[in-house]
């Protein structure tokens, strides 16, 4: 008869097995193999053998693990780092305080540098940037001499050594950025790093912001890149693949484009994004607005933020002090098309942006400490100014303190707002010993003899041509000036309007503004201000529109229509007209501007005037126009 082979119990199974088992607790032994992480092949074996608990692993012979056995050294390997997981994850609330240590940079640093060879380590070094500025797999196999196939070579070779020695601290680390990817739908920013985990101190040990998300792309380039500097949950074929087709399928004339449209369209070409990422890329590769319509949901939209705000926005990206080409340039390469003559006058005239050099500018908030240190050339420069008086280069005030152009600059900037001084540009300056300069003074004595108004152009015609450009712009800007008519010039001075009902006038067109949509035309404007004693019939309209240009903290259109600064009418306007010009991709006048965008409608008058003086719209004639 033949005996039926039955498995020994749990407690014939301790006291068949050597002493040292006799420690092991009985969750371990009995724990499934199903519950750890295996590969498809290895527990397909293990189940074929009828192994399903650790106890069951236990009662195998020696030759079974031997590299002739069926379970063999590399399924071998795969066992134990699984098990050797298990046992790590359920010590961590034993061992905080030493696992801390390890999870910190400089126990991580020692974990992945210390298994490996030299030539493998300077490779890793020269990928995570640890002495020097981050490189390439490729560029490293250049530097080195090397062809780019033995680069990857050594790369995967550093990858797998990494993951026999160290397998623990890598599944840890894939953990948490398999974690930060579901957070973050598909992307992650080194801001987004979960406090307190291993790639966080990392950031924190190493002080390179960039460093745990270099070292992920490096340890697991299947699954992520690197993409600037944001990690993105994808290899990076596919992610190449759909910024291409980003680039494809959002052009300016599709604005605005709905974001469920465009994931059909991505779907149609076999690219799978996730929206978080999706909106990440429209937003920082392709420079579009993401908003929430009402009736499409998120839909991209043209980027609504001014060109002195996308200046702002690249020099804080770009993180340094940057030459006039290279802003040119990169705001070229990020909003596709840039107009110098703007993009020099808009950094002239921001507040917040600092001009460090001939064809220099930076952000000014950089540069406060800066500012500190040089107050006693600051006082040196107006001193001597004053003591010198005329016209004096600030450079020769200071030549014998041997400054660079950087220092130059900064004191430059700082005698702008110093009151003893005023600036005659091009690094020029004189005492400012009068109320008004010279040039200034001349033009109110020809007025005085004139005796009244000028013509614009005759009067400009007489001037110097040394001078003809400056008092071209005193007479279009200054205060003491007004323009009553076209090609006409007349000093304030001449009108009624004395400091005292100047405020009142604003006062009054403030006051009919905030009653109104916050804006209204200048004839309406003057209809109010004759029922006052500020009006009158020498109070024309085109009069009171160039007072308020000047004297006001109004936004004036040209064709007369008067707004709250707040509301940037103006751009709003232009925004809507270049959106009509985007949509049909044909030359358009204003009338079928207001057919595509019926916003318009009330602003028809205005469109044309305002088109004409933005450098990316042509014009035929003023009637018809194109974006460029």
């Amino acid at each position: 008869m033949t005996q039926t082979k039955h498995s020994p119990s749990p407690v014939e199974a301790e006291n068949s097995r050597p002493s040292v088992w006799h420690v092991l607790p009985p969750y371990l032994l009995q724990l499934q193999f199903e519950r750890l992480s295996l590969s498809t092949e290895l527990a397909a074996l293990l189940h074929t053998h009828g192994i399903k608990r650790v106890v069951d692993l236990c009662r195998l012979p020696d030759e079974d693990f031997d590299a002739m056995g069926w379970l063999g050294v590399l399924h071998t390997t795969e066992l134990r780092e699984a098990l050797d997981r298990a046992v790590y994850h359920g010590l961590n609330h034993l061992f905080a305080a030493e696992l801390a240590e390890d999870r910190a940079w400089p126990g991580v640093q020692e974990q992945l540098f210390g298994c490996l060879q030299p030539d493998e380590a300077a490779l890793l070094e020269a990928v995570l940037g640890i002495d020097a500025t981050p490189c390439t797999i490729a560029a490293y196999a250049l530097r080195r001499g090397i062809a780019p196939a033995e680069g990857e070579a050594l790369a995967c070779q550093v990858r797998a050594r990494l993951r026999q020695e160290v397998g623990p601290l890598l599944q840890t680390i894939e953990n948490e950025m398999r974690a930060e990817f579901q957070a973050f739908d598909g992307y992650v920013e080194s801001r987004h790093l979960a406090v307190g985990s291993t790639l966080q101190q990392v950031r924190e040990g190493s002080r390179q912001t960039l460093l745990p998300l270099r070292l992920c792309a490096f340890l697991f380039a299947t699954e992520c890149t690197m993409h600037g500097s944001v990690l993105i949950g994808m290899p990076p074929r596919r992610c190449r693949k759909l910024v291409r087709a980003l680039h494809r399928l959002v052009t300016p004339g599709r604005l605005p484009l709905p974001l469920s449209q465009l994931t059909s369209e991505l779907t149609a070409e076999q690219i799978e994004a996730p929206r978080g990422l999706l909106v990440h890329l429209l937003r920082t590769e392709l420079r579009v607005a993401v908003e929430l319509d009402a009736e499409q949901g998120e839909t991209a939209n043209p980027d609504p933020r001014s060109t002195t705000r996308r200046l702002q926005d690249l020099l804080a990206e770009l993180g340094q002090p940057t030459a006039f080409e290279e802003i040119v340039y990169a705001y070229r390469e990020r909003y596709r098309r840039a107009n110098r003559s703007t993009i020099e006058q808009r950094l002239r005239e921001d507040p917040t942006i600092l001009q460090l050099g001939k064809k220099l500018w930076s952000l000014r908030k950089w540069h406060e400490q800066e500012f500190e240190s040089i107050d006693l050339l600051v006082d040196k420069a107006a001193r001597k100014l004053c003591a010198e008086g005329g016209r004096q280069a600030v450079a020769s005030l200071l030549e014998d303190e041997q400054l660079d152009e950087r220092t130059i600059y900064l004191v430059l900037d700082r005698l702008a707002n110093d009151p003893r001084v005023r600036l005659l540009g091009r690094g020029e300056a004189c005492p400012a010993t009068h109320k008004r300069s010279q040039v200034l003074e001349k033009l109110l004595l020809d007025f005085r003899r004139a005796a009244g108004e000028v013509v614009e152009t005759m009067f400009l015609a007489n001037q110097t041509p040394a001078r003809r450009r400056l008092v071209r712009r005193l007479l279009r800007e200054n205060r003491l000036f007004v323009a009553p008519a076209e090609n006409r010039i007349d000093t304030l001075s001449n009108y009624p309007l004395n400091k005292e009902r100047m405020a009142r006038l604003v006062g009054v067109v403030k006051e009919q503004l905030s009653t109104r949509t916050g804006y209204a035309h200048v004839a309406a404007l003057k209809a109010t201000i004759d029922k006052t004693d500020l009006g009158g019939t020498w109070l024309t309209p085109p009069l009171l529109e160039d007072i308020l240009r000047r004297n006001a903290p109004f936004e004036v259109l040209p064709g007369g229509l008067v707004a709250r600064r707040q509301l940037r009418l103006g751009e709003t306007i232009v925004r809507l007209a270049r959106q009509a010009l985007r949509e049909t991709g044909v030359s358009m006048s204003v009338e079928d501007m207001v057919k595509v965008r019926p916003q318009l409608a009330e602003f028809v008058s205005f469109v044309a005037p305002l088109l004409v003086k933005d450098p990316t719209v042509h014009t035929t004639r003023g009637q018809y126009f194109t974006l460029l």
